[in-house]
């Protein structure tokens, strides 16, 4: 093979690695409602109620409804909240926007998992594009319950500490800039 072959060869496989290696963006389902169905029942109630604690809590500050969601107990293992209902209460009046509760979850959600007491959700979550200023990227973000009698007793996510989360609204990255 001569070395123009060789070169564009060489440049061709490399065009080819690097769309293979190109994301391919996380997209929401269309139905959220569908993922709340399981043929076991607690599984379903367990899905529910990480389904309404998110819309009523997470994303509208409704934190009236802790208690009746929320354990007194309840471990947070993210690294920005303590532990504790009432620290989560005040991390939830401090962090956002009192909102009407809405039927669905603002970000597009890609699954809700059950599996014994612990109950998955996946979502789409959009970042700052480092080498696109102005614009964002598509990202998966991962949040973990532990149900303890109907009500969350537990939670772990993959936010990382860092100081200015404790006054973010994580709903401000529930749509794309383009």
């Amino acid at each position: 093979m001569t070395p123009i072959k060789t070169l564009v060869c060489g440049v061709l496989a490399a065009g080819f690695c690097a769309t293979a290696l190109a994301q391919v963006p996380p997209v929401g389902v269309a139905d959220q409602q569908a993922l709340l169905q399981s043929k076991d029942p607690k599984l379903a109630a367990n899905k529910k109620l990480v389904f309404d604690m998110w819309r009523s809590i997470i994303q509208a500050a409704h934190v009236e409804d802790a208690e009746k969601m929320f354990t007194e107990d309840y471990i947070q293992h993210n690294p920005n909240v303590i532990t504790g209902r009432k620290a989560m209460v005040d991390f939830m009046r401090s962090s956002r926007p009192r909102k009407d509760i809405e039927p669905t979850i603002h970000f597009p959600v890609i699954s809700i998992i059950a599996e014994g007491d612990l109950v998955a959700i996946t979502t789409v979550s959009y970042q700052p594009d480092p080498e696109a200023p102005g614009k964002t990227y598509a990202s998966s973000h991962f949040d973990l319950f532990r149900i303890e009698n109907g009500k969350i007793a537990e939670h772990w996510d993959s936010v990382p500490k860092d100081k200015n989360m404790v006054k973010r609204d994580p709903n401000q990255g529930a749509k794309p800039k383009q």
